[in-house]
């Protein structure tokens, strides 16, 4: 069975049909409530199996709740994939204190304890049983470090590190730990009308993300990627710096 975070909506929800399409029992973790049952439900009436736990994955004793309850009622977890996050946009100035923190807990602390949770119960089953997946999901601006996302940066980069640490600390035990960069934004109705005037092409779309979770999940053990980027060959926020005419020639 696969545990998704962040499932009450956007990416998180899509990520959950899709495993669950794939055959999965799906446990799913959020703040609330009312979004969550709305993910299940769908997940349900396409014929398949959903838990719903509502957890804040910043608080331990919520996440070790959840991930026993989720095990109790749909089995093992073989698949883990942090998505749920906190995003803020603001000037390194402006950022408060408990906004730096709120940002540490969700994007870092949240997949820790979280991966922490289900990895324990991965190692502690019999010979032969141990083992699983994990993926960590990562947003466009930490890759770049633009102006503005000093908060997110920090909370997502040190993410990106938990999930290259594990990787090597857990591929002789079994459990396949993995950064998906997705490096752009991601196509919804949302992002659409916040840029009315870029194509199709410029967005990653969410059944591309799902598709490369699969594609890890199904990795074989003498296969495994570590860390995998996922953007647009048209991103319509650019990393670098826009391309400027050229000065004029000097006058003779």
């Amino acid at each position: 069975m696969a545990l998704v975070t962040g499932a009450g909506r956007g990416i998180g929800r899509e990520i959950a049909l899709r495993l669950a399409r794939e055959g999965y029992a799906v446990g799913l973790i959020a703040r609330t409530r009312s979004q969550l049952e709305e993910s299940a439900d769908l997940i349900r009436r396409a014929g398949g199996r959903a838990l719903v736990a509502p957890t804040d994955v910043a608080v331990a004793a919520q996440v070790e709740a959840a991930v026993a309850s989720v095990e109790s009622e749909l089995g093992p977890i073989g698949v883990l994939v942090n998505n749920a996050g906190a995003y803020l946009r603001k000037s390194f100035l402006e950022i408060s204190v408990e906004e730096f923190d709120f940002q540490l807990k969700v994007n870092t602390y949240g997949p820790f304890l979280c991966t922490q949770a289900v990895v324990r119960r991965m190692l502690a089953r019999p010979e032969g049983q141990q083992g699983g997946c994990v993926i960590f999901l990562l947003g466009s601006e930490s890759r770049g470090g633009p102006a503005l996302y000093s908060a997110y940066n920090a909370s997502k980069n040190a993410q990106r590190a938990l999930a290259e640490s594990l990787a090597h600390e857990l591929m002789h035990r079994g459990v396949h730990a993995a950064a998906l960069d997705v490096d752009g934004a991601v196509d919804s109705p949302r992002v659409r009308e916040a840029a009315p005037e870029a194509g199709p092409d410029a967005f990653v779309s969410p059944a591309a993300i799902t598709d490369e979770i699969v594609h890890l999940i199904r990795q074989p053990r003498n296969a495994w990627s570590f860390a995998l980027d996922l953007r647009s060959a048209t991103q319509w926020r650019p990393r670098v710096a826009a391309r400027r005419p050229a000065p004029p020639a000097p006058k003779s």
